[in-house]
């Protein structure tokens, strides 16, 4: 028969002291980093809303080019028709044949985009861009240039600026304030 000998271990594991202060450093590092990962968020929200629009802007101009005649981007709630809206509420890109700025029912639609994320405003200040952008057949815009503004709606100190010049180039500038109040 054999003797099976127990010894008696000691139980290793953390006491109650060692798991609170765990638990403090862990809410300390949550109470930092939790404010600077939604602030990463919103301005990665505002990144990507600015370059999906800029993107559009861009698939209009080359495809003016291309098709040599007038295409037009407009706020478009529908994806059919253009709206007297902002262009949060999604824009198509269409060939404008007949140039009168709004789209017949026999006019190709090229790309309908969909509505920006909740919260966000996505507004033109002034002729080209208010709630349409005209592209030539040689990229220029039709008209003047403008301004676009993307701004969220809880915090308009938190706002990107598109310029278009009459050549058709896109320019990013720091939105402002003021220009999403009235938008």
């Amino acid at each position: 028969m054999k003797i099976i000998n127990f010894k008696y271990r000691l139980i290793q594991g953390f006491t109650v002291i060692e798991l609170m202060l765990a638990m403090a450093v862990a809410a300390i590092i949550l109470a930092i980093g939790v404010p600077s990962f939604q602030t990463f968020m919103e301005t990665n929200l505002l990144a990507s809303s600015m370059n999906q629009f800029i993107a559009s802007l861009a698939v209009t101009r080359s495809e003016a080019i291309k098709r040599n005649q007038r295409v037009l981007l407009c706020a478009s709630e529908d994806g059919r028709d253009c709206a007297q809206t902002g262009y949060e509420n999604g824009w198509i890109i269409f060939v404008d044949g007949n140039a009168n700025g709004a789209r017949n029912n026999a006019e190709e639609i090229i790309r309908v985009n969909e509505p920006l994320a909740a919260g966000l405003t996505l507004r033109g200040n002034r002729g080209c861009c208010a709630h349409k952008v005209s592209y030539l057949a040689s990229g220029r815009i039709a008209g003047i240039g403008g301004s676009i503004f993307l701004c969220r709606y809880e915090d308009t100190g938190k706002s990107r600026q598109i310029r278009i010049i009459p050549s058709g180039r896109v320019r990013l500038a720091p939105g402002a304030a003021k220009n999403c109040a009235t938008s």
